[in-house]
């Protein structure tokens, strides 16, 4: 199979739309928590920033999908677009359903180039997904919050992994798009995309607490892992999220490789 042509095209988009999963969030089985569980929660600086960051995927991919021209691609973005905006719901269903504090941030305004936009969106996505992956394994593990509340987010975590494979055939599909000798520039592109998307993500970090946000999370886990043995899980999880999915669709490699490249090193 050829990237770019219509079966790639045919083959990721209905790949994205027959695996979409319906539920709502207050019909999910949310467990009790004891206070304290609640208290650790409540204490973690992420919350105002993870649901904005959802609102505004959602906003985005919304806006990008009524521009596309191709039906099939089209409803496949509006789909995962709505995923998106369930997400935030999910988000602050939980919030409220536990009592834990959050805002709701003022929108960020849509970039006036929506498809490089999602190329970047795209990007932070891969990026997101790849280290989520851990964590949540990592949750898994930890005695200090129950499983039954790791695995009401289990259907979430599985569909970021749906979406990255959604967006890495996408850019290999705009890439094959393009004549030959200007494919290389829509690769520069989507590297700028990921360059961009992981300069922002250092941004927040350091905007919630850089350093002192990593501590804590390490000290809520209980994890003692190194960063090393924290790159391998997270690659690990990788694998076996993405091995139910159809060999021809192009697995996530940019992210994962960088990662596996860095804990060479460490």
């Amino acid at each position: 199979m050829e990237f770019g042509s219509e079966e790639h095209k045919n083959l990721f988009c209905r790949f994205f739309l027959d695996s979409h999963r319906e539920f709502r969030p207050e019909d999910l089985p949310w467990p009790e928590l004891s206070q304290a569980t609640v208290n650790k929660l409540a204490e973690l600086p992420i919350w105002d920033y993870a649901v904005h960051t959802e609102t505004q995927v959602h906003r985005k991919l919304s806006a990008y999908a009524e521009i596309e021209p191709d039906p099939l691609i089209r409803e496949a973005l509006s789909l995962q677009a709505e995923e998106e905006r369930r997400h935030a719901d999910l988000l602050r269903y939980f919030l409220n359903h536990y009592g834990i504090a959050f805002s709701e941030l003022p929108h960020d305004p849509l970039p006036r180039d929506l498809e490089q936009g999602f190329r970047r969106t795209g990007a932070g996505e891969c990026i997101d997904s790849f280290f989520a992956f851990g964590f949540i394994a990592l949750s898994k593990a930890s005695p200090d919050y129950p499983l039954e509340l790791i695995e009401v987010m289990e259907p979430i975590v599985q569909e970021e992994a749906r979406h990255i494979l959604f967006i890495q055939n996408w850019f290999l599909y705009r890439r094959g798009q393009r004549p030959f000798l200007l494919r290389p520039l829509h690769s520069f592109e989507v590297l700028l995309a990921f360059a961009s998307a992981a300069c922002a993500r250092l941004r927040d970090m350091s905007n919630l607490g850089g350093q002192a946000l990593t501590l804590q999370a390490r000290e809520h886990e209980n994890s003692s892992l190194s960063a090393r043995q924290f790159i391998h899980l997270c690659l690990r999880e990788n694998r076996r999220r993405m091995r139910g999915y159809d060999r021809r669709l192009a697995r996530p490699r940019l992210v994962p490789r960088l990662a596996g490249l860095i804990g060479f090193f460490l």
